[in-house]
């Protein structure tokens, strides 16, 4: 009799851990499948004018190229920092199709994976047909009151026009600065206070700080690449402390290659003079593509140095009243693209417990790479490049020219637009 009761005692026992097992089971599924749906969803606003290669940027978001490939002193095979050695620029003919959008507004959506192509993240990326008032209405579904904090905006220019980059930066920094004014009214029913507003004050307090503790990455230069300057400029390339292993996205994230510092050891510095005089409460990156047809300008229409000096530093001078980085890209240099690709993830995806890295430097010297990230600049830097840049003097004019702008009124011939259409005129204009 005591034999049963301990066979039955025995049996249960092995039933209640057999359950035990099946429910450890269970609880590991279901918490991977509810992780799994956590991927968090970001969006970018991709703006600029037909044909400044939209469709192009959306191609390397969602196919990243790759790092810089670096050759070696002491090689002659090359040394790839990036997983992604045989990359080959594809035509624009050759883009996947639902890229090529002529709709009024836009969208893709694009996974962004990790190394054992893992979703991290999704990126809803939305394109704005035209920056004309019957389509600005539209901006209600790429940009909201929730999900603003979300989001970024990318204002497209072409190199391949230099003479209307004003004009059309002003035109789409406008478009944003019409849907942010929309968004704080956003709930207000006639009151001084609303959601809207509410929402964009404390996003508009992360840019300042986020441009306050700023600090350009530490590196090492295991390959004699040329290190920076007092000015903080390098050749776009990265440099690793350990390994010329590059990480993928995902990995970058979790093993930085750059010393980064907790909140706790950042430093709240004072915006240096004519830094987010104009804050709208989301991060803005300013892309001037098809950067190689700087060669076209030099060799058919005499652009010097002093040309393409003087472009970059009225663009600075204009992104840094709004906290914005600025990037040239070319798909003759793909890795410019990846560079940019990185740069947006880390301002969508960085926590001030998770930091997602950025590890380039500023890059100001060689002309068709340049690569500004938000927080790095100043005045004092931007007369570095060339002397004689009246910072003060663009400064006030943009804003001249924003009011007029915002008027509908043409822009007189003293504002910031006035003065860059002096030096960098339209050869086609009536006039000339």
């Amino acid at each position: 009799m005591t034999i049963n009761i301990q066979q039955q005692q025995q049996q249960q026992q092995q039933q209640q851990h057999q359950q035990t097992e099946k429910e450890e089971i269970w609880s590991t599924i279901l918490s991977n499948v509810a992780s799994s749906r956590m991927v968090p969803t970001k969006r970018v606003l991709v703006l600029g004018d037909p044909a400044t290669g939209k469709s192009t940027l959306i191609h390397f978001l969602k196919n990243d190229p790759g790092p810089q490939v670096v050759q070696a002193d002491n090689d002659d095979v090359p040394t790839s920092f990036g997983v992604n050695n045989n990359y080959v620029p594809l035509p624009v003919e050759n883009l996947d199709d639902d890229t090529r959008s002529t709709l009024a507004l836009g969208y893709n959506m694009i996974d962004v994976q990790d190394e054992e192509n893992e979703a991290i993240a999704r990126l809803g990326v939305y394109q704005l047909g035209l920056s004309a008032s019957e389509y600005l209405p539209l901006l209600k579904f790429a940009l909201s009151t929730d999900t603003l904090a979300d989001s970024c905006v990318i204002i497209l220019l072409d190199w391949t026009r230099p003479w209307s980059f004003l004009e059309s930066l002003q035109r789409w920094i406008h478009v944003v600065e019409h849907r942010i004014n929309e968004i704080c009214k956003d709930g207000s029913a006639g009151e001084t206070w609303s959601r809207g507003k509410a929402i964009v004050d404390e996003l508009r307090e992360k840019v300042e700080h986020y441009l306050q503790t700023y600090t350009e990455p530490v590196t090492t230069n295991p390959l004699n690449v040329t290190t920076s300057t007092s000015t903080g400029s390098v050749p776009s390339t990265p440099n690793t402390a350990t390994s010329t292993n590059f990480p993928t996205a995902a990995a970058s994230a979790t093993a930085p290659l750059v010393t980064t510092t907790t909140s706790a050891d950042q430093v709240t510095l004072p915006l240096s003079q004519g830094t987010l005089t104009n804050n709208l409460g989301i991060p803005i990156i300013v892309v001037c593509t098809k950067s190689d047809a700087t060669n076209m300008l030099d060799q058919t229409m005499d652009y010097k140095d002093e040309h393409f000096d003087f472009i970059q530093q009225m663009l600075r001078c204009v992104c840094m009243k709004y906290g914005a980085a600025l990037f040239y890209t070319s798909t003759l240099q793909p890795y410019t693209f990846h560079n940019l690709r990185q740069y947006i993830l880390h301002r969508l995806l960085s926590t001030p417990t998770k930091p997602y890295p950025f590890n380039m430097k500023a890059q100001v010297i060689e002309r068709d790479v340049v690569l500004v990230p938000s927080g790095w600049d100043s005045w004092g830097k931007l007369r570095v490049l060339r002397e004689g840049f009246d910072c003060e003097a663009v400064n006030q004019g943009w804003d001249t020219d924003m009011d007029a702008v915002t008027d509908r009124q043409q822009p007189g011939a003293h504002g910031a637009r006035g003065i860059y259409e002096e030096v960098i005129s339209d050869p086609l204009a009536k006039d000339q």
